[in-house]
């Protein structure tokens, strides 16, 4: 337990820090920062000495635990004040301004030298610590000074309720620690205080709450590959880096209308992702009061930030693997067919051979003994088995054929050749390529019943076979002109095309009507 406390506080610590940092670095050198950074600095103070008294072991480390601590407690609010009557510009006499230094320090003297009148601890031991009458004067006091800070930020700041609550919080930490309603063997208020410094963090970049440098945000935005552009509750823009300019085009933009009716002008490929003219991919996020929201989603005299990044790679290698995943796919088909194809010409091929071989020795053998009906079996046999012999030749052909992929549009193009009887029309849209010929013998097949069906069928005046090759797919459409068919009956023709095309994992729709012509529209995915 103690080991995941001590890891909790430190990384209140880093949170703490990195908001120190972050004034250091963007805020203006104004007492109003110095002061919130010396709060924040007892905070990390407190903190600490929680961690040392998690540590100790005798009351000796103890006791310094607890005096290193009560620096923290004792300052902190004095501190929260100073900041709020810097930041609230607020006229106050020097020596008012540094009475709750004073005071503050009144009650750390009291720690200090708490073991000659035991007012702030009446028993401080290892066993036993409790709090004397100057240990609650000096919460009260606390208390009067952050309440009185967070009265005069609220009537300062446009970020009333991330004040209020970074006020809040603290005080409801110290007062279940105090009252024991949380029952622990240690002080949880520094808890508190570093999650107000991270509202007040919050606030700062939120509504310019300690007054960052714009200048600063220049200096970090500027030299970013990522476009950024910020716009006010009015639409103006305040800052607009190199790259930015560099994707919406080189006229700085005016308003967020402008950047708005830009993007709409691109190609849209997916989710808040875009194609412009230069063939790159940019992913598109918008920033409204702090939530990442679509381009649908501004809303009207509310500041807003664009973020443009270049995707372009990522497409890029997410192709290079689809294609690699595809023709590893084809090699595994042609190396499957090829393997089958030779099986069947080693297997099948030379018993069929043996067969007929055996049959005209028979024929010899038996010479003139043989009925009439024994030589008509035979030949009978034999001419069977020439058929077989040469179906089988033409199966074996007609996989190595499949094996050397041809394109897609090869097979449809003769068969769209072949048709006489009905004007028929063949539109390719997109590039056929390598990328889909393990395709090439399905979409044959399904075209080739198609055509059968409306030669037999449909009394049609004209046939059109569209092929559109997509990036992920492929998509054919056929479509005549003829008869229809009230009911749409499934025989071996159309389960046919569904099954060869349910096994490449694709989907295929049909959709007739008395007199509305025949249609099939198949995807097949790469």
């Amino acid at each position: 337990m103690s080991i995941l406390l001590g890891i909790l506080y430190i990384f209140i610590i880093g949170a703490v820090l990195v908001s120190m940092a972050v004034l250091l670095l963007l805020g203006k050198k104004e007492t109003s920062n110095k002061m919130y950074l010396g709060c924040q600095g007892m905070v990390i103070v407190w903190c600490l000495s929680q961690v040392m008294i998690l540590l100790s072991e005798t009351e000796h480390q103890l006791a310094a635990s607890y005096f290193i601590g009560n620096i923290g407690i004792c300052f902190v609010g004095a501190f929260w004040l100073g900041f709020a009557f810097a930041y609230g510009k607020r006229q106050i006499p020097m020596l008012l301004r540094l009475l709750p230094f004073f005071l503050s320090a009144a009650h750390y003297l009291l720690v200090v030298t708490n073991q000659w009148h035991h007012l702030y601890y009446t028993s401080f031991s290892k066993a036993n610590i409790t709090h004397g009458i100057f240990f609650f004067t000096n919460v009260a006091q606390t208390y009067l000074f952050v309440v009185a800070g967070a009265f005069i930020l609220y009537k300062a700041s446009t970020a009333q309720a991330l004040i209020i609550s970074a006020v809040l919080v603290p005080i409801f930490f110290n007062v279940l620690y105090l009252t024991g309603f949380v029952q622990a063997s240690f002080d949880i208020t520094p808890l508190g205080f570093g999650v107000s410094g991270i509202l007040v963090l919050l606030a700062t970049f939120k509504y310019r709450f300690m007054e960052v440098n714009i200048e600063a945000f220049d200096v970090v935005l500027s030299g970013l590959s990522d476009g950024v552009a910020i716009f006010d509750k009015k639409g103006w823009c305040t800052f607009c880096n190199a790259a930015f300019e560099n994707y919406m085009g080189k006229t700085h933009p005016v308003n967020s209308d402008y950047i708005q009716s830009q993007i709409k002008s691109l190609s849209h490929i997916g989710d808040n992702v875009y194609e412009d003219s230069k063939k790159r991919y940019l992913q598109l996020q918008v920033y409204q009061n702090m939530t990442e929201i679509s381009l649908e989603q501004i809303t009207a005299y509310q500041p807003v930030v664009f973020v443009i990044k270049d995707i372009s790679r990522y497409y890029e290698l997410l192709h290079q693997t689809r294609q690699l995943a595809v023709t590893n796919e084809r090699l595994a088909l042609e190396r499957e067919r090829n393997r089958i194809a030779q099986q069947v010409h080693d297997t099948a091929g030379h018993t069929l051979t043996m067969i007929q071989s055996y049959m005209k020795l028979a024929s010899i053998a038996n010479g003139k003994h043989q009925t009439q009906e024994v030589q008509d079996y035979l030949k009978g046999a034999g001419e069977l088995t020439n058929k077989g012999i040469k179906e089988l030749r033409e199966s074996i052909n007609q996989l190595r054929r499949e094996a050397e992929s041809q394109l897609v549009t090869q097979g449809i193009l003769q068969l769209t050749d072949r048709i006489k009887e009905i004007p028929t029309e063949l539109t390719i849209q997109g590039e056929d390529s390598e990328l889909y010929s393990h395709l090439s013998s399905i979409l044959y097949d399904c075209v080739r019943e198609s055509i059968t069906n409306t030669l037999k069928y449909s009394h049609a005046k004209k046939l059109d076979v569209v092929l559109r090759f997509k990036e992920d797919r492929v998509e054919l459409v056929i479509a005549d002109d003829g008869l229809g068919s009230e009911k749409l009956t499934y025989h071996h023709g159309l389960l046919g095309i569904k099954e060869r095309v349910k096994q490449a994992g694709g989907t295929v729709r049909f959709s007739t009507g008395p007199n509305e012509g025949f249609l099939t529209r198949i995807e097949v995915p790469i």
